[in-house]
């Protein structure tokens, strides 16, 4: 059995108040875990590919220094040990960038950004203390890796304030230790109070953007979910029904699982709502719609609204015999509800269709053929006398 949770806002099955996430203020995330997960997912590939664009760069001005570095070898002379610390870092960012190349998953990305600022720095530093000439520019440098950190990498705003914070610690320590010496206090002052307010800046300027991120995110589902939701049963419609049938449908054909289709029919409706009047009649369609979605076990599992009095209810990864037994759950519930329909003979009630169909190899098919069959045998259920359960498969 398959016991994924579908949690996004999309795609839950009932929300007839659909209700934004909320984003916390200070650590900047969606205050539902699984909502702020299926977030950095969403953007995954984006920040996947600003940070290999901020490696290339990084690889790029290093060669540019490593030019001037070997430049001055060639002309003076000296051991050639003496240009590893100019080269290495552009050939770090290189390997860095094959790496992240790879990743797939959020969460190994940004572990990956804080390995990477941390040999980054070292690396920095070690050619500082080689080269004490350039302790001048190591102010600028630490300013500009601080608002990097914040602004820049993919990573959530908690772990881009602590790695901030403790690269704001270590690199002045670092730069003082090698040149403080030959530095004037002022410049020292100077560069101490640029990197506080670089710090303060930083932290505003990135809680500000990741909760702005985050906002639009949450607004996007909201107003997905307010498009892919019937407005009268409070469950899925038509679109949000296209959109995960072919959802299922690729990741069933990869997997080679199963997948089942069950098209329902209210009986005898128009005489339902000849008799009872429309308004009756669409309280009638709302208690059937909670009695199928009640029926369904998994969360992964999907009902909808296809049109008029007709219902789908899509199962992944459920075969034949896990179909009819999905089917004749339903088709219990109602009958247990005992809904009076009036407008039939000898005190009728309500009843339901079934036509429910399964694809084993859906990858030979279209989405498209496992809904016509599930509508033949919904109108075989029909030509039978109604009430009851016709199967197959595709």
């Amino acid at each position: 059995m398959d016991t994924r949770a579908d949690t996004y806002l999309g795609y839950r099955h009932m929300a007839a108040e659909p209700r934004p996430v909320a984003v916390t203020r200070w650590s900047a995330q969606l205050a539902d875990p699984q909502v702020e997960q299926d977030f950095r997912i969403d953007r995954f590939a984006e920040d996947r590919r600003r940070v290999m664009l901020l490696l290339l760069l990084a690889s790029a001005v290093s060669a540019f220094n490593f030019g001037f570095q070997f430049h001055e070898f060639w002309t003076r002379g000296g051991v050639v040990v003496s240009l590893i610390p100019a080269a290495a870092p552009v050939f770090l960012p290189l390997i860095a960038f094959g790496i992240v190349s790879r990743v797939r998953r959020p969460g190994l990305l940004e572990a990956l950004m804080a390995v990477f600022i941390v040999v980054g720095m070292v690396s920095r530093m070690t050619i500082m203390t080689v080269y004490p000439v350039t302790a001048f520019l190591w102010p600028t440098l630490i300013v500009s890796i601080v608002f990097i950190i914040y602004v820049y990498l993919p990573i959530r705003f908690f772990v881009a304030a602590a790695l901030a914070a403790a690269f704001s610690v270590v690199a002045p320590a670092w730069w003082f230790f090698v040149a403080g010496t030959t530095l004037p206090l002022e410049q020292m002052l100077r560069a101490s109070v640029w990197l506080v307010f670089a710090n303060a800046l930083g932290f505003l300027a990135a809680n500000s953007i990741q909760r702005a991120q985050r906002e639009r995110y949450a607004q996007s589902l909201l107003l997905k979910e307010l498009l892919s939701t019937d407005a009268m049963t409070g469950i899925g419609n038509r679109r949000r029904f296209d959109d995960a049938l072919e959802r299922e449908w690729r990741r069933c054909s990869r997997s080679g699982k199963p997948l089942s289709l069950l098209m329902i029919d209210v009986d005898h409706f128009k005489a339902y709502n000849d008799h009872h009047g429309h308004l009756q009649g669409d309280e009638c369609l709302r208690q059937v719609a909670k009695l199928l979605v009640e029926s369904v076990g998994r969360p992964a599992d999907l009902v909808a609204r296809y049109g008029g009095e007709e219902f789908v209810c899509l199962l992944p990864e459920i075969a034949e015999e896990g179909a009819r037994a999905v089917a004749a759950k339903c088709m219990m519930a109602i009958a247990r509800a005992a809904i009076p329909h009036a407008g039939l003979p000898a005190a009728a009630k309500l009843t339901i269709s079934i036509g429910a169909a399964t694809g084993h190899e859906v990858a030979l098919h279209s989405p498209g053929a496992l809904v016509a069959l599930a509508d033949k045998l919904l109108y075989c259920a029909k030509r039978a006398g109604r009430d009851q359960v016709v199967t197959g498969v595709l």
